[in-house]
């Protein structure tokens, strides 16, 4: 990656051939963030300073981009029809804390308070009580199917980065309101007939235009336990030890390959396993390691 990973601008590849030619194009700013973090950590971990220097560098990359991320690469026709999206603000309250240790607790906290403000106030829909994927320019709710769409895993791993942020802050309020978001969404996205958590939702009731909508998957079910273990333990609030359990018997008993090891990623609506591949272009070794740390020590600290 060090040698590899990222172009002339220092935006990193999404993927790689085996023998290190860039694959597809810089288009995704998450391949960043991802980047950072693990440069960030391996500065941690080793003390060398070039892996500092490349976590430092594409954070400041991540930051001069925020406003138009996918640049080239957008879709999007200019004018029409722009939207915000919940995705980069939600990344950026987590991985500025995995940053610390390099850019300083003050510039951590300058970033808080905006954090705070995009994901709970300009993405939160009151009328629901639920946070949209995207939304106008302004904050205001746009009827069609990219604002009406809820990616409930995403609100739910949001909470615990918020309550992360208010631990911090010492805020008991924003902890309390974010776990209240999370055992809500938990509820709007719990599949009531086959259990599981639903990838995709329209907020109006109306058909989603994700294919994959009713699929339920790895990520959001982990990262799920972490935001629960949190939520109890911040706020001894029993329905999320009540929800722990619901969610980690669904979750250990459809994801966990017993026989070969590792985990599937991605069940049907009925929970049984429609692929069976442990590792392609979205699923990697992230999200489970992560959520089982955090778990572990969210619980061992009770």
């Amino acid at each position: 990656m060090e040698k590899f990973g990222r172009d002339a601008e220092g935006n990193w590849y999404f993927s790689l051939t085996a023998e290190g030619k860039p694959l597809v194009q810089p288009y995704n700013i998450f391949s960043d963030c991802f980047a950072c973090m693990g440069f960030a950590a391996l500065n941690r971990a080793t003390g060398e300073e070039r892996y500092k220097k490349i976590a430092l560098d594409t954070f400041e990359n991540i930051i001069r981009r925020k406003d138009n991320w996918k640049g080239i690469y957008s879709k999007a026709y200019p004018g029409t029809r722009p939207l915000k999206n919940f995705s980069l603000p939600m990344i950026l309250c987590n991985l500025a804390l995995e940053l610390e240790h390099i850019i300083g607790t003050e510039r951590v906290n300058s970033f808080i308070p905006t954090v705070i403000h995009e994901v709970m106030d300009v993405f939160y829909h009151p009328e629901t009580g639920l946070i949209l994927e995207n939304v106008n320019p302004d904050g205001s709710f746009a009827d069609c199917f990219e604002g009406r769409v809820l990616n409930p895993g995403h609100v739910i791993e949001a909470m615990w980065f918020i309550m992360d942020l208010g631990k911090r802050l010492n805020d008991a309020a924003l902890i309390e309101k974010a776990k209240d978001i999370m055992l809500h969404t938990l509820d709007y996205g719990w599949d009531k007939k086959y259990d599981g958590i639903f990838y995709f939702l329209d907020i109006k009731g109306h058909p989603s235009q994700q294919l994959e909508w009713d699929q339920k998957l790895w990520w959001v079910h982990v990262e799920a336990l972490v935001a629960l273990a949190k939520g109890y333990k911040l706020t001894g609030d029993e329905k999320c030890a009540e929800w722990f359990i619901k969610v980690h018997d669904y979750t250990w008993k459809h994801f966990k390959d017993t026989e070969q090891g590792e985990w599937f990623g991605y069940l049907n609506q009925r929970g049984e396993v429609l692929l069976s591949l442990k590792g392609g272009k979205w699923k990697g070794c992230f999200h489970i390691p992560r959520s089982l740390y955090q778990v572990w020590k969210t619980l061992e600290s009770l």
